[in-house]
């Protein structure tokens, strides 16, 4: 039984379609890769974290550029 755990931003959630597209993207991914079987039988988890809570290179990423060569453009910021 595949599982998967994503983190991301918890911003990406503004949009209430984004944890639908996203499970189904992964699922979609690991029937490809292992068969539909695989597929029919996998667990995808998505969370959201603050910015303040997750760190990149020693520093929060609470403003926007924080994550170099990232495209953040769906991304809000406070």
């Amino acid at each position: 039984m595949p599982y998967l755990e994503l983190k991301v931003f918890e911003d990406r959630f503004v949009d209430p379609e984004f944890p639908d597209r996203m499970i189904a993207a992964l699922t979609e991914a690991v029937s490809s890769v292992l068969g539909p079987e695989a597929g029919a039988d996998t667990t995808v988890i998505v969370e959201g974290v603050q910015r303040a809570r997750w760190g990149h290179g020693g520093r929060p990423m609470t403003r926007p550029g924080d994550m170099k060569g990232v495209d953040e453009s769906a991304a809000t910021y406070e």
